[in-house]
């Protein structure tokens, strides 16, 4: 038995099928781990969003998905959009290129919205933005809300987007605030914890430290970073744990 781990595809949907492509759940056992960021930065956010969940419908109990910063930001934009208008601007600036939004609609309605925003009317096409994916997506934006933010498995492994709260020891499934699970900063790295903590959301070249590296980062400790900055590569490594040895493998390991 096999367990697959990768991270941050943001709207990367070509990317995403070539790292399934080293994924195999046909023995009914093995698994394949999500850590979030699935939307932004790329084309095809929606895209992404419907594999998962059509993953999850084939291959029941071995897909689980986690939710990214990305989500909670995707979540936020939609659920301020009756509350604060003033929030527009942050909405315009995180959806680099409005990408996340076009995924999101169809051609005429991102028309409507692009129309808008060239005459300045932003709040008017952040609500309307808001409005169609809720409109049209209710069933991914109730899936993306359902997302939880860790998974633990029996083989001594917590896999989450960012990290956890190692100073409160076996208590972190309670001392562990939201924001840690899905926007923390390494804190941890080179540290021991009586878990093996899988994460992605900081990319391999920065927690490494190491000029231009994107593979797979392992502190000698007890934390493997898996986000391969896939916007700068185009590619997503994937982890493997295998079960029999007890010993991961992957690109950089």
């Amino acid at each position: 038995m096999t367990i697959y781990a990768m991270s941050d595809i943001h709207g990367f949907i070509g990317s995403f099928e070539e790292a399934l492509a080293h994924v195999n759940l046909d023995d009914g056992a093995s698994r394949l781990v999500l850590l979030g960021d699935y939307c932004d930065r790329g084309p095809s956010s929606l895209d992404v969003y419907h594999r998962i969940m059509g993953l999850q419908e084939e291959f029941p109990g071995q897909v689980i998905a986690l939710r990214g910063n990305h989500e909670e930001m995707l979540l936020e934009y939609i659920g301020m959009a009756s509350a604060d208008l003033g929030f527009t601007q942050g909405w315009m600036l995180a959806d680099t290129g409005l990408a996340t939004a076009q995924s999101f609609l169809s051609k005429d309605e991102f028309a409507e919205v692009k129309h808008l925003l060239s005459r300045r009317k932003f709040e008017e096409a952040y609500l309307l933005t808001v409005e169609y994916m809720k409109r049209s997506h209710a069933d991914v934006i109730r899936w993306i809300r359902n997302l939880p933010y860790y998974y633990e498995t029996e083989f001594g492994q917590v896999f989450c987007h960012a990290g956890i709260d190692e100073d409160a020891g076996d208590l972190w499934r309670i001392g562990t605030p939201e924001e840690y699970f899905t926007s923390m900063s390494p804190y941890y790295k080179g540290k021991r914890f009586e878990l093996d903590v899988i994460a992605g959301h900081i990319s391999t070249e920065f927690v490494s430290e190491i000029p231009g590296y994107h593979d797979i980062w392992f502190d000698g400790a007890s934390h493997y970073y898996i986000d391969g900055q896939t916007v700068a590569t185009g590619r997503i490594p994937v982890l493997q744990y295998d079960e029999s040895t007890g010993t991961y493998s992957g690109p950089g390991l």
